[in-house]
């Protein structure tokens, strides 16, 4: 299996979900700097609608042939987007301590 070098060697999708998730998570940890402990369920609510925006648009774009690897990257990204966010988000509450 060949290995990438560099980005030029990726491929579209490959390099269209890296940018997507990439964008999505810089987002969220610009939030999570910029505000407070108590915001931890609009961080979660920023990752949920950023997901759903991923994969609408990415839905929109798979459709027409020219834009179709950006589409699929948004999708993979979405996918992405959802998976951590459930699982960082159903492994937190297990961590709460209410004494």
């Amino acid at each position: 299996m060949a290995e990438c070098t560099n980005l030029k060697d990726m491929k579209p999708v490959l390099k269209n979900t890296l940018i997507g998730c990439s964008a999505a998570y810089a987002v969220i940890a610009l939030l999570i700097l910029l505000t407070t402990k108590e915001a931890a369920t609009g961080i979660g609510l920023t990752g949920l609608l950023l997901g759903v925006a991923y994969f609408f648009f990415g839905l929109i774009l798979c459709i027409p042939s020219g834009s179709r690897d950006i589409g699929k990257g948004l999708l993979l990204s979405a996918g992405l987007v959802f998976l951590i966010g459930v699982s960082v988000c159903s492994i937190f509450p297990s961590n709460i301590n209410f004494h």
